[in-house]
């Protein structure tokens, strides 16, 4: 199998709740070829309600701090002391190969931030995120520019959807949602693509606000056969599958397995949830005001 172009859809918002609720065959596996698992989205202590800092722990499988691009920020990855954190975008470049975003601003952070990219049909460029056969057009147009790569797609319309607190809406734009992953994967080579289907977070329609739930995560290509279950997994883990997909080394301080390798028959090995207790016995250490808060049921 080489793996020439990874497809990481986001599908911002969608959690394993409002995702059951929907029709959703072609993620969901009908076709055979696809390894569905349960996705942990926590970044390490607290919970991954914020938008930028989801898509940012699934471009460097790591904690990290990152403010949404726009006219003066660029979506770059911090860690907790203000270094940079390098992401699957800047291995990619590394290595030659193309980077490009479709969709919310926030696909830039993925990839290292906007002004890295090789290609962008994002928010700033005047896309519809919410318009899914806007935001299949310009995936499929980027996809037929790169030779090889990585494309990074945030769609955002179950998000939104959840914002208005409106379930009929939110169903919908996830049965939208799959849709959209089945016109990717008819105009797609998927002997040499692996699509990555992916949720930042959970949004509930009864609050309108955004939860911790447990996303879908869905890994689609030819060499899987039938219908595989990941189980547990973590949104973290999306880095190293992503390069190890494409034989590309991982970003130097990424955390997790290689999930399409789980996917295929391969052993899974969970020794790096060790070194995230590690992490956020740390990161108690270095915010022991906030932690004494949590245990004592208080909100920030």
């Amino acid at each position: 199998m080489k793996i020439k172009k990874v497809i990481l859809f986001i599908i911002d918002g969608m959690d394993t709740v409002n995702f059951t609720m929907a029709n959703t065959p072609v993620m969901s596996g009908w076709h055979g070829k696809t390894a569905v698992g349960v996705a942990h989205t926590e970044i390490i202590g607290a919970g991954t309600t914020i938008t930028p800092i989801a898509h940012g722990m699934m471009g460097t499988g790591f904690n990290i701090i990152a403010h949404r691009p726009g006219a003066h920020t660029t979506g770059r990855c911090f860690d907790y002391y203000g270094n940079p954190v390098e992401t699957i975008g800047d291995v990619a470049r590394e290595a030659g190969l193309k980077t490009a975003a479709v969709g919310k601003n926030e696909a830039a952070i993925v990839l290292g931030g906007l002004d890295v990219l090789d290609l962008s049909r994002l928010e700033k460029d005047g896309v519809d995120t919410t318009d899914d056969r806007v935001m299949v057009e310009e995936t499929l147009k980027v996809y037929q520019q790169i030779d090889q790569g990585i494309i990074v797609v945030t769609y955002n319309a179950v998000d939104f959807a959840g914002h208005i607190m409106s379930v009929k809406r939110i169903i919908d734009s996830v049965e939208r949602a799959d849709k959209m992953v089945g016109e990717i994967i008819k105009n797609v080579n998927l002997a040499e693509t692996l699509l990555v289907i992916a949720a930042d977070h959970g949004t509930n329609p009864l609050t309108g606000n955004h939860n911790t739930i447990p996303t879908p995560l869905c890994l689609i290509t030819e060499a899987i056969t039938g219908r595989v279950n990941l189980g547990i997994v973590h949104n973290i883990e999306i880095a190293i599958t992503i390069c190890s997909a494409l034989n590309l080394r991982k970003p130097k301080q990424a955390l997790g397995r290689n999930l399409l390798e789980i996917a295929l028959g391969g052993k899974s090995d969970l020794s790096y949830r060790e070194v995230i207790d590690e992490q956020l016995q740390e990161l108690y250490r270095n915010q022991p005001k906030r932690h004494e808060l949590a245990l004592k049921g208080e909100v920030l």
